[in-house]
């Protein structure tokens, strides 16, 4: 049974302030929760519904999280007062957050990292950390005015890559010091910039992809040692973040 404290707890969690000040995030969805549980990543409330159980796949699930948790189930309609997306699909869980700063962070000696400058939407980060994941960066670096990478739609987005993907939430001013001194060569996007493929990256290279309408900020303009551009021989004006991080990062991380 979910008491009326545990609700609030979980929804507390759709509010920012509330995640930094536990160290905890909302979980929601099946894939998400299969991701989480194996990633190892200590579980506090679960909340599902009776119908989880009913498909194999759910019922695997629901072995999972009572293995690791107290399970709580609930009606549909209180699990969906609680989501932060329109379908949790049966399960939903406070989750503790990964912790990585760049105090903590170990780069390897070549290594490639993805850094956001001001990207406001969930939605985009999600699928800039699941691009970094899957094209080998190292870590992924989240500066000032950068949405909440515990963000729910940010979470269920990245399908489970920011769960080992290190993450460092930091200031532009320190994270740029510290790339300094990692001896990373910083290259921004921004469509006037150089083509990438005509790029040679260092054995340490940071990407930085700036926000959605203003792009890569002045403060990591002046500090960055290019920029890289995706060429557009079509009539479109410009790419969407997520897609040209995806070839930039792609392009860099080619012969890594």
């Amino acid at each position: 049974m979910l008491t009326k404290a545990d609700e609030k707890r979980l929804l507390g969690l759709r509010r920012r302030a509330e995640r930094e000040r536990r160290g905890q995030f909302l979980a929601e969805g099946v894939r998400v929760m299969e991701a989480a549980v194996a990633a190892g990543l200590e579980l506090d409330t679960v909340a599902v519904t009776p119908e989880l159980g009913e498909s194999e796949r759910g019922a695997a699930l629901l072995a999972a999280l009572a293995a690791r948790a107290t399970v709580r189930t609930v009606p549909e309609h209180v699990l969906a007062r609680i989501a932060a997306t329109d379908t949790p699909q049966g399960v939903v869980a406070a989750v503790r957050t990964p912790g990585s700063t760049l105090d903590s962070v170990r780069m390897p000696d070549r290594a490639t990292l993805l850094v956001l400058d001001a990207v406001q939407d969930p939605g985009n980060f999600g699928t800039l950390a699941r691009t970094a994941d899957a094209l080998g960066a190292a870590a992924l670096l989240a500066l000032d005015g950068t949405v909440d990478p515990w963000n729910p739609k940010a979470v269920r987005a990245a399908a489970g890559s920011s769960f080992h993907l290190p993450i460092v939430c930091a200031g532009t001013g320190p994270a740029l010091e510290w790339l300094e001194a990692e001896r990373f060569r910083v290259l921004a996007a921004d469509a006037r910039g150089e083509p990438v493929d005509a790029v040679s990256p260092a054995p340490r290279t940071a990407l930085v992809v700036g926000n959605e309408g203003a792009g890569v900020g002045a403060l990591v303009r002046a500090a960055a040692d290019g920029l890289v551009a995706v060429p557009i021989r079509g009539a479109a004006e410009s790419l969407n973040v997520g897609v040209a991080a995806g070839i930039l990062l792609y392009l860099l991380t080619r012969e890594r």
